[in-house]
């Protein structure tokens, strides 16, 4: 079974250099999560936000001592709309301030209005002067990693031991006892925190969780300069 096509993200206002100041921990979870919203999943790390923010999901990664969270919209077929990534200093406490409530709705209507100009057939509307990027396809590559194809393929093979964990409904003891290595490591795997990790590895833990894999090599298409490596679950 291939992968579905992966929706388009589209960064508005300052949303991809706010996360690119994020550390590069960070960069990886998030990283992994907006690959789930790329593929129409619900990341385990996000939210569905309430009240006037409600129809928006808030991705929510702790590190080092404070919290980094990043907000997108559902509200839009067949887009990926983020709308705002920011730190805040401690985990406690769920509020979220009204000036960032205010930022976060201002961005809204400006993907609200994007989204009516550019996917929306027959309507057409004036954006806000809100700035909105076109993403690449591949977060780590918005967020201007060279190797952004190889941290694509890691997150991409961290979603589907994710995946096979929670198939199999085992719990994070026995993964780790197939995979050998400790309960903490499968924690980290399945949330995205891959720094140590190699493609290989991965790989590695995934036969141990009875998958087999099979390198295929074949020739680009033409319109492509160089080759690309894609994950393909089955």
């Amino acid at each position: 079974m291939r992968l579905p096509p992966r929706l388009p993200v589209i960064w508005v206002g300052s949303s991809r250099e706010d996360l690119k100041a994020c550390p590069e921990s960070v960069h990886s979870v998030m990283g992994k999560a907006l690959l789930q919203v790329q593929l129409g999943q619900i990341p385990r790390i996000g939210k569905r936000l309430k009240g006037q923010l409600s129809g928006l999901v808030e991705l929510v990664d702790a590190f080092d001592g404070d919290a980094y969270r990043a907000i997108y919209t559902l509200k839009l077929a067949g887009v990926v709309y983020v709308l705002h990534v920011f730190q805040k200093k401690s985990t406690h406490g769920i509020a979220t301030p009204k000036h960032l409530v205010d930022l976060i709705l201002q961005r809204l209507r400006t993907a609200q209005a994007h989204h009516a100009e550019h996917f929306e057939k027959g309507r057409r509307e004036m954006s806000e002067r809100v700035k909105v990027t076109m993403g690449s396809g591949n977060v780590f590559q918005d967020l201007g990693y060279p190797d952004a194809e190889e941290r694509l393929v890691k997150a991409s093979l961290a979603l589907e031991i994710e995946r096979i964990i929670d198939q199999r409904k085992l719990t994070q003891r026995a993964a780790a006892k197939l995979m050998g290595i400790d309960q903490p490591k499968v924690s980290h795997i399945m949330c995205g925190r891959l720094e140590g990790y190699s493609t290989e590895r991965l790989m590695g833990f995934l036969t141990a969780l009875g998958r087999d894999i099979e390198i295929v090599v074949r020739k680009v298409p033409r319109s492509r300069r160089h080759g690309r490596l894609k994950v393909i679950a089955g």
